[in-house]
């Protein structure tokens, strides 16, 4: 990883190709030295004072950039970053020429579920690295050359909590009931399956239990909403 600051101008990189715009961020298709690249470029916020703005996407840049190389030095499939320009807040970094876990459990067999076995070691091995990732979804895994590559690390965060921890697989399953309700049992038991085995049953099976509570303490207050509507 190349650290840059102040060395190029943020324009430069917006006449790359946009693959997709969220709230805070643009990703686009480029290139950086002769080899395809994915930009991730922070977007300024109008509404927000710009030094605070500018501190922030400085900060968060440096951030997620940072967690990607831990997670990267760990052994996790994640993309490698080539370079950081934290003053613009964007980070370019390896190009995974694949197709999303959700896209391709859409047509699942059983060959397409080892890839949730496969997503389920790689959160294991987020965790072990005292980090979790905030927004483990089956879109932000990608699939290639039998790998599963976990990406978008812009919520992450240092923790080794257990509650943090279950939130992750709290969100996989949520994510696999509303996109894959047909088979969400049996992709999300693949997927526990392969979390297990690498992060071990006991510390495991601590936070899968804690992701059971966390289901609960929802379907709690959504009854209770549904109960008390006026």
């Amino acid at each position: 990883m190349v650290l840059f600051d102040d060395l190029i101008s943020l324009e430069d990189f917006l006449k790359f190709q946009l693959l997709k715009r969220g709230a805070e961020s643009e990703i686009r298709l480029g290139n950086f030295l002769d080899t395809k690249a994915i930009y991730k470029i922070r977007i300024k916020k109008e509404y927000m004072e710009e030094e605070l703005d500018k501190e922030l996407r400085y900060y968060r840049t440096k951030k997620e950039a940072k967690i990607l190389s831990i997670s990267f030095i760990n052994n996790v499939n994640v993309p490698r970053i080539y370079a950081v320009y934290p003053s613009i807040g964007v980070i370019v970094m390896e190009y995974i020429n694949g197709i999303t876990l959700k896209d391709l459990l859409i047509n699942s067999n059983e060959e397409s579920l080892k890839f949730s076995y496969l997503a389920g070691k790689e959160l294991a091995k987020i965790h072990k690295s005292g980090i979790v990732h905030n927004d483990f979804t089956t879109s932000n895994i990608i699939i290639k050359d039998q790998s599963a590559y976990i990406i978008d690390f812009g919520l992450s965060e240092y923790s080794v909590n257990i509650e943090d921890r279950a939130v992750d697989i709290h969100l996989y399953k949520r994510a696999v009931e509303s996109t894959h309700a047909k088979i969400s049992s049996i992709i999300f038991n693949e997927f526990l399956k392969g979390y297990i085995d690498y992060f071990g049953s006991d510390k495991g099976e601590e936070v899968i239990k804690r992701s059971k509570e966390i289901e609960l303490r929802g379907r709690y207050v959504g009854e209770r909403r549904t109960v008390w509507k006026p």
